[in-house]
């Protein structure tokens, strides 16, 4: 191969393994994703989301602007006349968490008394603003 070849691939690793994760952890997100004020019980919820599923998931309330993941408010909340029943979402929530979802979410992130509170912070929350 010729050299030019290795200096042009050396620029482009650097540029994805250095610049583009720099530039992506020194952004603060889009306005409109600022953490939202939730009741005191789901604090601990919350916290655990942001920390383990905010990378991926955008949930409004707890104001993350996840980018591979779905929109839990779109997919749990979608727009419609009557907000769904978080008794109905929570089940699914913790499966998810629990298990996984179809190889695209690893199973077991959270586990125990964490899923549940994450869980219950996602069905009570997901779709309202």
């Amino acid at each position: 191969m010729q050299r030019k070849t290795f200096v042009i691939f050396g620029i482009v690793a650097v540029f994805l393994a250095v610049i583009v994760p720099a530039w992506a952890l020194s952004t603060d997100g889009s306005e409109s994703s600022a953490p939202e004020a939730v009741p005191a019980d789901l604090e601990t919820g919350k916290d655990l989301f942001v920390t383990n599923c905010g990378a991926c998931h955008t949930l409004y309330k707890a104001g993350t602007d996840g980018v591979v993941a779905p929109n839990l408010d779109e997919l749990l909340a979608p727009p419609g006349p009557v907000a769904p029943d978080p008794d109905s979402i929570y089940p699914r929530v913790l499966s998810s968490v629990n298990n996984g979802v179809g190889g695209r979410m690893p199973a077991g992130i959270l586990s125990g008394q964490q899923a549940e509170e994450v869980s219950w912070f996602v069905a009570k929350v997901a779709g309202k603003r």
